[in-house]
């Protein structure tokens, strides 16, 4: 028989165990570059996450204030019509003829006319600047976001 170590189950068994470490450590020094993109790529999501709610925040807030103006401005104009027709109610009560009250009228709707013409502007303006600043801080988000690196 030839000399040389033979072997035996108890050192084939000894050698099953180094080998799988040395199977686990390449597969460790394999997978540690992939595990600290993965990494970054979590930190890069989380801090988008952070960001995108600070502009859903601004977002909301800056929506709120330009809401405030405009329901201001609505309700300015709903007062100023509620005024013009009760003066016009008043006025129409003291008319003596059917041709002084078609002339009141008249006069009535051409004022109202030229009021909410002017009044749907304002309101119109407004509502563009609510969408602007409700949009605003979305959008340079969304530009941050996307940008090219």
């Amino acid at each position: 028989m030839a000399a040389g170590p033979r072997k035996t189950k108890m050192t084939a068994g000894a050698e099953a165990p180094a080998a799988a470490e040395a199977v686990v450590e390449t597969v460790v020094e394999a997978a540690a570059p992939v595990a600290a993109e993965v990494k970054k790529v979590q930190q890069a999501a989380k801090q988008a996450a952070v960001e995108s709610a600070g502009a859903l925040e601004t977002s909301f807030t800056a929506a709120s204030k330009s809401l405030q103006a405009f329901s201001a401005k609505a309700m300015e104009a709903y007062q100023a019509n509620a005024a013009a027709s009760m003066e016009y109610v008043q006025a129409l009560a003291s008319v003596r003829t059917v041709s002084e009250a078609i002339a009141l009228q008249s006069e009535h709707m051409r004022k109202q006319y030229e009021t909410l013409t002017t009044q749907a502007k304002e309101l119109t303006a407004l509502a563009q600047q609510v969408a602007a600043d409700a949009a605003g801080p979305l959008k340079e988000q969304l530009d941050k976001a996307f940008k090219p690196r």
